[in-house]
């Protein structure tokens, strides 16, 4: 594996430094989600990176898009609007795109490529979360399709979405299974909640999903009848990969701020960057930069090479996930008092990052996976 980056590689990550500090960091947008952003963002050609050409994508390779992706969390602090974005490509139409029929992705993916309808996915439900088997939702079949009834909770991009990946409760040959659909807002039976308050995140809208004898044709299904689990396990994969690659670029940009901090900080008549117990943390942030973007990159390499990276995602996303909050509250430190007042936004910093050990399966969720897989190695 030679994870040197090319010339192309590192115009487009320049490039997209360069985009997102000109136009996606106004402070207005950070508390609400911004349009007229998201369009700026589709005009750049974020949403279509690793799609082929035919649907109007860049056909780019998926360790291009982990580079673009690390290069856009470093370069936007708006952190909402890329979790939006991040679910936007990477668990709606990148799922088309890989598990779609031909009517599905002539459909979808050339307008949400260009930014409308929005995509976002649908599996977590007020009494099924980590345990996603649990789900009540469920799709009967009728003579033309099936009908829809169920209830999705904190679905992120839920407000602003037009198209959702939904998965229910299916009866088949073998019994219940769970199949994935793909369904329009704008659907008879579709009802979305009011936005979800929440602690962070705030410019990446959450609500409640509610389908009454909503009805859809069997052209919507995703993939085929009772393939919902493999689905969710591979839209997970994809989670857990380039929605925290963008964390590890925000650990830089913390990392670089905190630097120059220290080297102008001084107390009892010296830089603080003199004192171990300042630079230690600084140390432990670059170190968990560099390991964690090795294996994003790995993961990267090996999606494509079009191979299954279940175990490897779950330890990228515990590892990045648990290291962003550290480097949040270590530069709070640093920082000291100055660091808790809102002018300096690294209490926002924070307030953003503490979501990250909880969505797309906990810290905890993630440890039984890699306990799970690695005994299996094991034996």
């Amino acid at each position: 594996m030679d994870f040197t980056l090319s010339k192309e590689q590192k115009e487009i990550r320049q490039e997209t430094i360069r985009f997102a500090r000109e136009h996606l960091n106004q402070d207005e947008d950070r508390d609400q989600f911004s349009y007229d952003l998201w369009q700026e963002a589709a005009d750049f050609g974020l949403y279509g990176l690793t799609i082929p050409e035919e649907f109007g994508g860049m056909e780019e390779s998926y360790l291009t898009a982990a580079v673009v992706t690390e290069a856009l969390g470093y370069a936007c602090n708006n952190n909402g609007f890329v979790f939006a974005v991040n679910n936007h490509v990477w668990v709606g139409l990148n799922l088309i795109h890989l598990y779609g029929s031909t009517y599905l992705k002539n459909k979808y993916l050339q307008r949400m490529i260009q930014g409308n309808p929005i995509g976002a996915i649908a599996i977590t439900e007020a009494d099924a979360g980590s345990d996603a088997v649990a789900m009540r939702t469920s799709a009967e079949k009728t003579e033309d399709g099936f009908v829809l009834n169920g209830s999705k909770m904190f679905i992120s991009n839920g407000s602003i979405a037009g198209v959702f990946i939904v998965f229910a409760k299916t009866v088949g040959e073998k019994g219940h299974e769970i199949t994935a659909f793909v369904v329009d807002k704008d659907t008879p039976g579709v009802y979305v909640g009011k936005d979800i308050e929440k602690m962070g995140l705030n410019s990446c809208p959450m609500a409640e999903i509610t389908f009454q004898n909503c009805r859809i044709g069997q052209e919507s299904i995703l993939g085929k009848m009772g393939a919902g689990n493999s689905i969710m396990q591979s839209a997970l994969e994809w989670e857990r990969c380039y929605e925290f690659a963008c964390h590890i670029g925000a650990m830089e940009r913390i990392m670089e701020r905190c630097i120059n901090y220290v080297n102008q900080r001084k107390q009892f008549g010296q830089p603080i960057s003199s004192y171990q117990g300042v630079t230690h943390k600084i140390a432990d942030m670059k170190a968990a930069i560099e390991l964690s973007r090795l294996l994003l990159y790995k993961i990267a390499w090996m999606k494509d090479q079009h191979r299954a990276a279940y175990l490897e995602t779950s330890i990228f996303k515990l590892t990045v996930s648990e290291a962003y909050i550290r480097t949040c509250r270590d530069a709070m430190q640093i920082f000291g008092a100055y660091g808790y007042t809102k002018e300096y936004g690294l209490e926002n910093e924070m307030r953003d990052a503490l979501a990250c050990s909880i969505y797309s399966g906990t810290s905890e969720m993630q440890r039984n996976t890699i306990f799970r897989m690695s005994l299996l190695d094991v034996i």
